[in-house]
């Protein structure tokens, strides 16, 4: 008997059982569905993440901070303050001559506002980061409208990120927020009365996604003078009035440089150069390769899971097949009269159930897409309300959907095996006895 005939043969001999049949495969659909959905949420988890890191440059970016030992997103938001070295201008240009750098800049988180104004709203900026760098094209955001920060703005510029957008009145119509004028108001308690200053207005040239807790970027040189206060007080020896001026940056220094290496390559040889010079150094590539890490763990987790599963529909497989054998066990004793060998017997019934392991595997695949898609609804919906452009995420990765297929099959056949030995060593006679 021809390959194909068997394959005829058997996908005939399974419509016989068409309820047997079908909760076996729907056996094999929740496990292949259970294998493909959990895969490719990982999967797609960690291409989201890379492609996140790669649109700003994080992928090729190092921190630098005065003090060693710090993560990645330990050194984004470290303090100048303690031991370590000093970051300042000296620093920026040691660290920019290192090999490969291609880019950098100091950083420094402003703290001196309770909240900003526009159009008769007040936000509040309690739980705001606010920076500053050189833009230089070092640092680079996820924009949904404007541009990023640019020399040629005078630094009367500002970046703002979509919550703070949202609570300003221009959630959905970040575009035309682009042009207005926001105004920066200081806390009260920056020194004596005389030290206050008159509050800050910038102009919004762009909106980038959201942050936890909000974010605004501003110039470098503005955000030092943001920080600058000066008052008169009575400090010389004869009572005589003397100017004091304030700023936490030129006290502590910097709170770090943000480092644009050449290429993903390049990274390594700069953190290793840059801790030499007695500094920490801490690189995106690091915090990639972290969390998809721990993706790779939730996988192995979540596939095993899966494969519980599959183990389970493998078993149901077994038993339709075990009482496929019994129920045509005579059958089997007239196909052996005819001069069909054991090989042929034993052929037949692991197609069978080779063909319940691929449908299953197919029908479980397909289910899969369309979970995604419905999935991707949501996801899209929860994206664009957090400003984030990425659309469709979840994704079914055609190499995925082939294995999970090729290893239902697999199991069916591996399943079927000891049924279709059995079926083969019937003896002719005791088969054509059979009642």
């Amino acid at each position: 008997m021809k390959i194909a005939d068997q394959f005829r043969t058997g996908w005939r001999n399974l419509g016989r059982q068409k309820l047997r049949t079908t909760l076996t495969v729907f056996a094999i659909v929740i496990g292949a569905m259970s294998v493909t959905i959990m895969l490719s949420l990982v999967t797609s988890a960690r291409g989201f993440l890379v492609s996140s890191f790669e649109k700003t440059g994080e992928d090729k970016r190092v921190i630098v901070t005065g003090s060693a030992g710090l993560s990645y997103r330990e050194a984004v938001w470290a303090r100048p303050e303690g031991s370590g070295r000093r970051i300042d201008e000296t620093t920026l240009a040691e660290v920019e001559a290192v090999a490969n750098v291609n880019s950098a800049t100091l950083f420094a988180q402003i703290g001196q506002f309770e909240s900003m104004a526009f159009d008769g709203r007040e936000v509040t900026l309690q739980n705001t980061a606010i920076v500053a760098y050189t833009p230089n094209g070092t640092i680079r955001h996820s924009l949904l409208a404007g541009a990023e920060l640019s020399p040629d703005d005078g630094g009367n510029a500002m970046l703002l990120s979509t919550d703070l957008a949202d609570d300003l009145g221009y959630a959905g119509d970040y575009e035309a927020l682009i042009g207005q004028q926001v105004t920066l108001r200081y806390r009260g308690d920056m020194g004596p009365p005389e030290a206050q200053k008159p509050d800050e207005t910038l102009t919004v040239v762009g909106v980038m996604a959201s942050q936890d807790g909000g974010r605004i970027s501003v110039d470098l040189e503005r955000g030092v003078a943001m920080q600058t206060f000066s008052w008169m007080e009575n400090s010389g020896p004869n009572g005589q009035k003397e100017t004091r001026v304030e700023n936490p940056i030129e006290r502590n220094g910097y709170t770090s440089i943000v480092v644009d290496a050449r290429s993903k390559g390049d990274v390594e040889r700069i953190v290793l150069d840059v801790e030499s010079m007695g500094l920490g150094a801490a690189a995106g590539k690091d915090e990639i390769d972290a969390q998809s890490q721990a993706f790779t763990i939730v996988g192995a987790v979540l596939g095993g899971i899966g494969g519980i599963a599959l183990l389970v529909a493998a078993i149901g497989v077994v038993n339709t097949m075990v009482m496929a054998t019994l129920e045509r066990t005579r059958e089997i004793g007239v196909m052996r009269a005819i001069g069909a060998t054991k090989r042929t017997v034993r052929r037949l019934f692991t197609i069978e159930a080779a063909i319940v392991g691929c449908v299953g595997g197919v029908v479980g695949v397909i289910a899969s897409v369309l979970f995604a898609f419905g999935l991707n609804q949501i996801l899209n919906q929860q994206l664009r309300e957090r400003g984030v452009l990425d659309q469709n995420i979840v994704q079914i990765a055609p190499l995925v959907a082939l294995v999970v297929i090729a290893v239902t099959t697999a199991i069916g056949m591996v399943a079927g095996r000891l049924p279709a030995r059995r079926a083969a060593n019937l003896d002719p006679v005791e088969a054509l006895r059979y009642e």
